[in-house]
């Protein structure tokens, strides 16, 4: 049993799932960032949306936040929100270093703590991603992340080595996520809107969600009952299908179809993008790979190939010239 658990938790295997994760997780941050850049004030200003008077009293005094910033700002006699430019500056080149793997754990840690402390201030988005961020960036600090594809480690005669942290890592992010989706399914579960196809109508017609005009639903009530079901199957059932060998392919195209078709018609791109890193790392990593190699390496190939072909018909042309 010992020998078992062992092997499961310890084996060796190598870091790419988890360079994945790193470089997938700073650049959607960065364009989170990118997102924001123009509404940072009315977001997170002290006097924005909502202002640091009101949020420093729903969040714990003891939790950072950026109306810390305020007697510094008095000190310095600098504007607050400017100091609030500076720390999202940061926030953004913390992303940077830890995109390319240089002082990977300070890159992480900095974007970790800096992340924290804005979505315990002023506006404070829902849905999630904001929350798995920061558990993002948080196992970017603790899991080796760095060892792969990283300016830290980067050599053209070393090859990635495998050892038993990756393979813990990985099991963590694996179970992590079993717990994320049967956790979110039985709540779905234990209300009868998702039963009965209503979850899914009035997140569809929902002004901040509806994307397109899906009036004609109501002529068809199963295929939103379908939905809903299809729904609560996909995530009471992931701990199931996901790590059983013969289903784990369609299961995790399956989570990845959910998680796009939520992008597509809620308008929930980023929440369904750090779920779809999430699922990659952690399983979908081997399919990846199998698809670079089977459709992506041949069509380079043909293409050097007939690149070479021209050439050599070029210079056979030109010896005549």
């Amino acid at each position: 049993m010992l020998s078992h658990l062992k092997r499961f938790f310890l084996a060796p295997s190598t870091g790419e799932p988890l360079a994945f994760f790193r470089i997938a997780i700073a650049l959607l941050g960065l364009v989170q960032g990118g997102w924001l850049a123009g509404s940072i004030t009315l977001l997170y200003g002290a006097n924005g949306l909502v202002p640091w008077s009101i949020s420093s009293g729903i969040v714990d005094p003891y939790m950072p936040q950026l109306s810390w910033l305020q007697p510094l700002a008095n000190a310095t006699g600098i504007a607050a929100d400017t100091w609030v430019y500076v720390l999202m500056g940061v926030y953004l080149c913390s992303l940077m270093v830890l995109l390319v793997g240089k002082f990977t754990r300070y890159a992480a840690f900095i974007a970790w703590a800096l992340q924290f402390t804005f979505i315990n201030t002023g506006f404070m988005a829902a849905y999630g991603v904001e929350t798995f961020m920061h558990i993002a960036l948080f196992y970017c600090m603790l899991m080796p992340v760095g060892n792969v594809y990283a300016w830290d480690n980067f050599s053209r005669h070393t090859k990635p080595v495998a050892n038993e942290w990756n393979t813990l890592s990985i099991r963590v992010l694996q179970l992590h996520l079993c717990v994320v989706y049967i956790a979110s399914g039985v709540e779905k579960a234990m209300g009868i809107q998702w039963w009965n196809g209503e979850a899914i109508w009035q997140t569809l017609m929902q002004g901040q969600f509806a994307r397109f005009d899906m009036h004609w639903m109501a002529s068809y009530p199963l295929l939103a009952k379908v939905i809903g079901w299809s729904t609560l199957l996909l995530e009471m059932g992931y701990p199931f299908f996901i790590w059983w060998r013969r289903t784990r392919p369609y299961g995790y195209l399956a989570i990845v179809g959910m998680h796009l078709g939520i992008a597509l018609f809620m308008g929930l791109q980023l929440f369904s993008s750090i779920m779809i890193i999430f699922n990659t790392a952690a399983f979908g990593w081997p399919y990846l790979q199998r698809a670079y190699k089977t459709i992506v390496q041949p069509l380079r190939e043909r293409k050097r190939l007939q690149r070479a072909g021209q050439l050599a018909t070029q210079a056979f042309w030109h010896q005549y010239e």
